[in-house]
């Protein structure tokens, strides 16, 4: 699927995009398993993200191989901008500053996008490092509780949840096909943002299930800030569900009530009871959720109806 002009179809210049911020303790090993990469012509761009510690000091340290980007800080999805618009590559990978690859990640999953022009992006499962120590725990089935989908079902998943590893590979025509940029103003869920955009663009994710990664968990990682997190990922769904609605995929009632009652609360009444609606008739609410939802989402509603009924009578 991914061809560059001046190179051959099997073997296109792969861009490795890392964004890194205050990553000195971990940089050297990512980059080091970039190199160990099998698959080339690749390269490795690291974007400094506003660091104060010696992260652009050991990232300038490799020389020709890695080219190195300064920045103010802007967040990951800023740092992963900045490393798109640099990239030459027909195909991007992401790769965060703290996690590794296996030498033959990179070469497996342009192989699987290569095989078949459904698929937009793949991804590996990965073993855990929790607190600096490797475990035989996976991605998959462990920190991500639920089983990848297959096709057939992404459409209905994305709606739910963010079920693509965020180290994956991608051809950089669907990136553009999509708009070619992260939204920065998400925190933590830019990737899942993205893969939306990518799986309603008509996009497979594919999902190679050997461990060919090492993804570390560490407590001051955005994974662990749940409730930002959270407000973010809802944030991603106010944006796309109603879409995803109209293609046939529902989502979970909770979250459409969520974003519904966040909407009264800043007076959107109009797309919070399109919301509040599809959480009341989604075949998935149980009765007790409908109950809740009625009561909640009706006294929210009456509510914000007597707020603007008392700022008009102002005027």
């Amino acid at each position: 699927m991914a061809q560059h002009a001046n190179q051959p179809q099997n073997h296109p210049l792969v861009s490795i995009i890392v964004p890194a911020f205050n990553a000195q303790e971990y940089l050297a090993e990512t980059i080091d398993s970039v190199l160990a990469q099998t698959y080339r012509p690749l390269e490795i761009i690291v974007i400094d993200d506003g660091s104060t510690d010696e992260t652009v000091k050991i990232a300038r340290a490799y020389g020709d191989p890695v080219v190195v980007i300064e920045q103010e800080n802007r967040g990951p999805a800023g740092a992963r901008n900045t490393g798109f618009a640099a990239a030459r590559g027909a195909i991007i990978a992401l790769l965060d500053a703290d996690d590794q690859w296996m030498p033959s990640r990179l070469a497996r999953c342009v192989g699987v996008l290569q095989s078949d022009p459904q698929i937009g992006f793949v991804t590996t499962d990965a073993f855990l490092i929790e607190e600096g120590q490797r475990t035989g725990k996976r991605y998959y089935g462990g920190y991500q509780r639920y089983p990848f989908p297959d096709r057939a079902n992404q459409l209905e998943e994305i709606a739910k949840r963010n079920f693509v590893f965020v180290s994956a590979v991608f051809d950089r025509r669907l990136l553009d096909l999509v708009g070619g940029r992260l939204d920065e103003r998400l925190w933590g869920t830019e990737d899942y943002d993205l893969w939306t955009r990518f799986v309603l663009a008509g996009a497979a994710a594919e999902l190679i299930p050997e461990p060919l990664a090492w993804y570390r968990i560490r407590s001051d990682s955005v994974s662990r800030a749940r409730e930002r997190q959270w407000k973010a990922h809802l944030t991603v769904l106010e944006q796309h569900l109603p879409t995803l609605w109209l293609l046939g995929a529902r989502g979970r009632p909770q979250d459409a009530y969520d974003i519904g009652i966040s909407l009264l609360r800043s007076g959107e009444r109009r797309m919070a009871t399109w919301f509040l609606f599809h959480a009341l008739t989604d075949p998935g609410a149980n009765i007790f959720q409908r109950a809740r939802f009625l009561l909640r989402g009706g006294t929210a509603l009456v509510a914000g109806q007597n707020r603007d009924a008392k700022a008009e009578a102002v005027k």
